[in-house]
């Protein structure tokens, strides 16, 4: 087994490579951005490499739950392609005019793809639409499916609608009726949303500077209460939840991701840690993405120092990796892998036994 952060897979690529997923089994990863093929590969010994031709503006990658489907947004467009030939099942525009921006499966099979206004559950089989969600004003940031797969979180930016006016929020839909079923409402947009396992609280981070933890079903704050918000200038951006549901990272413009404990909010540890001797000296470039392991030991971040980190809860760093500027950031199912895309290419990071369940 190689040191963790030991680059194992480097793949160029001439463009930018905007998404990347692991297949179930752990064997095999997808890439697409801004060139023209979506690229499928091997990590170790397995199935020659596979390349499907694409519009050039691949911007979500989703294997599908058996991994034998694998579903792209490529411009205006959703496909599903066999993962293993590469042909078409089918393909549709959600809104003709309108660019689609992620896919992922639901546990029942189902898909669901995002715009910048429109949420749109589509059955496998067919693509046929079966539920439209609108956003008006838009611009939709991030969205997250619960792990029931029965209701959808949305991060909401209004500064883009018409009145450019400086609000946002974080909402929770039901996936089958459409109906909303909470808010929270900062006083800024919002830019991030995740739900925490047990599908009962939602965590997003604002342009006013708060992460906040809510309830998904009456939308009431969880935390921080008004008496603790901090006035620290930390600017989230970024988000995840553990997967067994202790703890949170969320990145901040101010250079740091910190993790926090999910049910207080309060911090445990943050990366990267500042030298004591020297911290009024010593700055770090904004956390753009973050991402929590399988295990819920250790958290990645990637920075615009161009650096990618793995942690420990207390902060405390596995390894870091030099690279280009990224645009993804993706643990493996088994928590072996860290897959990054970047403006020039693709890695495949191994975290050795580190990460493993």
């Amino acid at each position: 087994m190689s040191e963790p952060g030991t680059v194992t897979r480097r793949e160029s690529q001439d463009g930018t490579v905007q998404a990347i997923d692991f297949s179930p089994d752990n064997k095999r990863f997808a890439t697409g951005g801004g060139d023209t093929k979506l690229r499928i590969r091997s990590i170790g010994v397995g199935p020659p490499p596979l390349e499907v031709p694409t519009d050039g503006s691949v911007s979500g990658i989703a294997f599908s739950p058996d991994g034998t489907r694998i579903a792209v947004s490529d411009f205006e467009q959703v496909f599903l392609w066999d993962s293993a030939t590469g042909t078409a099942l089918w393909q549709g525009p959600l809104a003709p005019g309108n660019s689609v921006n992620s896919v992922r499966f639901g546990p029942d099979g189902r898909l669901i793809a995002a715009t910048d206004t429109l949420i749109a559950v589509l059955d496998q089989a067919s693509g046929e639409i079966k539920q439209r969600i609108t956003v008006d004003p838009p611009l939709i940031a991030d969205v997250d499916l619960s792990r029931d797969g029965t209701r959808i979180a949305l991060a909401v930016d209004e500064r883009h609608g018409g009145n450019h006016r400086h609000a946002g929020s974080a909402r929770v839909h039901d996936v089958a009726t459409g109906k909303e079923i909470s808010r929270l409402t900062p006083k800024d947009a919002v830019f991030a949303v995740a739900f925490s396992p047990d599908g009962l609280n939602v965590l997003c981070c604002a342009a006013d500077d708060t992460t906040r933890m809510f309830e998904a079903q009456t939308g009431k704050q969880v935390w921080p209460a008004p008496e603790d918000i901090d006035d620290r200038v930390t600017a989230p951006s970024c988000l995840a939840f553990d997967p067994k549901g202790k703890w949170t990272v969320v990145g901040g413009s101010d250079g740091f991701a910190r993790v926090l404990d999910a049910d207080t909010g309060v911090e445990r540890g943050r990366a990267p840690k500042l030298n004591p001797g020297h911290p009024e000296d010593q700055s770090f470039g904004a956390v753009t993405h973050v991402a929590f392991s399988p295990n819920g030991k250790h958290a990645a971040s990637a920075s615009i120092d161009n650096v990618v980190r793995l942690f420990n809860v207390e902060g405390k760093e596995l390894y870091t990796v030099p690279t280009d500027e990224v645009l993804a950031l993706r643990f493996s199912p088994d928590g072996r892998w860290l897959g990054v895309g970047t403006m020039n290419g693709a890695l495949v990071i191994d975290n050795g036994e580190a990460d493993q369940r």
